[in-house]
């Protein structure tokens, strides 16, 4: 946004670098620096970011800001001390928020498809307005301060991600970033070990409503906790199956035909309504795109632009997106995270695709708490629909009672061996899904590859 450095820091920076801007990247992990970007070193519970500062120069940081005290000496860029480096830049970032004046500030949360809801609204709203979002997944207090330093002055509607891995942080993040617009696509059991049970979750991402500058709701009517939270709440809209929606989605079948889902979607009240296709994974996927023309309309847009600018929108990687080998043969890769509500979803999706020669990679789901395995074990009926199932982790162990109709692995590199050599037998479709933490991305690159 071209503000200088003396200008946000006053003489907490050196008079040679005062007049310099602060730079449009900013990076909290020294690989992911750019030149000529910032670096942040923060200090987590498994490491502290000030170790990293060499390779961050290396890497080209034009500007490094660290904790009061442990600035480097001798180095050749501008170095900035604060006392609380994360909230600190999150006060400034809010500060400039405030002044921007913006025609909408965006919000989403929810405990599946965050960032795909974020992507077909950004897709939906460009056309007509100048909008600004994260890169990538920065659903953190570090990583919605880094989105916004990074915005344009031409801005008109900035588009923000609320994740929360333990109680208040959505609230923290409200305070700091108010949104005009929030909304909600899911409350499912996840990160129990930090809110205990789902309405802990339900508790935490409803914090996201008490913006001082709220002006519009919109959620998952299909959700039964958001629907009954949202059910005399006049600045909602609900959007889903469900006939008494604001929003209704209706699909044309029960059967799942590649390479695009295909559905309708009506605005009750007006009856305006409009066909929406796009080359995402699953009956579960219209929701954010019918989430991404909700908010379109209610911004002055019609449903058939909106529509128009999703027809080719495409998954993000790991995210339910397909991949053609050949005319025959086909790859999901829903790589990126599981929890109960989206495996469920994935797998019933790939259940329906009327091929033979099915295979399904799953890693196991991470806190999930104490009832992790029933959790799994809940999902039983779905792999049995599927030809071959490799499972990745030790809860699927006890939540399955070591059913030899699977095969059971510790890694992503194990899995791949095994897969390659159930693929040797014939295939049609892969499937692989679970926590980002296992790595399954990696069996995708190798596929990829081959």
């Amino acid at each position: 946004m071209n503000t200088t450095l003396e200008k946000l820091f006053g003489d907490r920076v050196k008079s040679e670098f005062a007049n310099l801007d602060f730079p449009s990247h900013l990076a909290t992990d020294s690989r992911d620096v750019i030149n000529g970007g910032a670096f942040i070193a923060l200090e987590g519970e498994k490491t502290d970011g000030h170790k990293y500062i060499p390779q961050a120069i290396q890497n080209g940081a034009g500007l490094l800001i660290v904790r009061t005290g442990k600035a480097p000496e001798n180095v050749s860029v501008p170095v900035i001390e604060l006392d609380e480096p994360e909230r600190d830049l999150a006060q400034i970032a809010s500060d400039k928020l405030k002044a921007h004046n913006l025609h909408e500030i965006i919000a989403i949360t929810g405990s599946v498809g965050k960032t795909t809801t974020r992507a077909a609204i950004q897709k939906v709203l460009s056309p007509r307005f100048n909008v600004h979002a994260p890169e990538r997944s920065f659903n953190t207090l570090i990583g919605c301060t880094a989105t916004i330093m990074a915005m344009p002055l031409e801005t008109e509607i900035l588009i923000l991600e609320f994740g929360a891995n333990k109680p208040g942080e959505i609230k923290e993040l409200t305070q700091y970033f108010p949104p005009s617009m929030s909304i909600l696509t899911a409350v499912a059991p996840v990160h129990l070990e930090g809110f205990g049970d789902i309405n802990g979750v339900l508790n935490e991402k409803l914090e996201i409503i008490h913006s001082p500058i709220l002006n519009k709701i919109i959620f998952n009517n299909d959700n039964e906790l958001l629907a009954e939270a949202f059910k005399y709440v006049v600045k909602s809209m609900g959007v889903g199956v469900h006939k008494y929606s604001d929003y209704v989605i209706s699909h044309d079948s029960s059967e799942y035909n590649l390479p695009a889902m295909s559905f309708v979607l009506a605005h009750r009240e007006s009856q305006e309504i409009a066909r929406f296709t796009a080359n995402v994974w699953g009956k579960h996927n219209a929701l954010p795109l019918a989430i991404a023309g909700a908010a379109g309309r209610e911004l002055g847009l019609s449903l058939k632009e909106c529509a128009d600018s999703l027809r080719d929108f495409q998954a993000l990687p790991g995210r339910g997106r397909v991949i053609f080998v050949n005319e025959s043969k086909f790859i999901v890769d829903d790589s990126y995270n599981a929890n109960p509500a989206s495996m469920g979803a994935s797998l019933s999706t790939f259940a329906k695709v009327k091929t033979l020669g099915k295979i399904a990679v799953l890693g196991e789901m991470r806190e999930l708490g104490e009832n992790s395995a029933k959790y799994h074990e809940n999902l039983k009926p779905l792999l049995d629909e599927i030809e071959s199932v490799i499972l990745i982790g030790e809860i699927w162990h006890e939540a399955l009672n070591d059913d030899s109709r699977y095969v059971y692995c510790d890694t992503w590199q194990t899995a791949l061996d095994e897969l390659h050599k159930v693929m040797s037998n014939g295939w049609h479709g892969i499937l692989i899904k679970g926590s980002n933490s296992l790595g399954l991305s990696n069996i995708v690159k190798d596929l990829i590859k081959a």
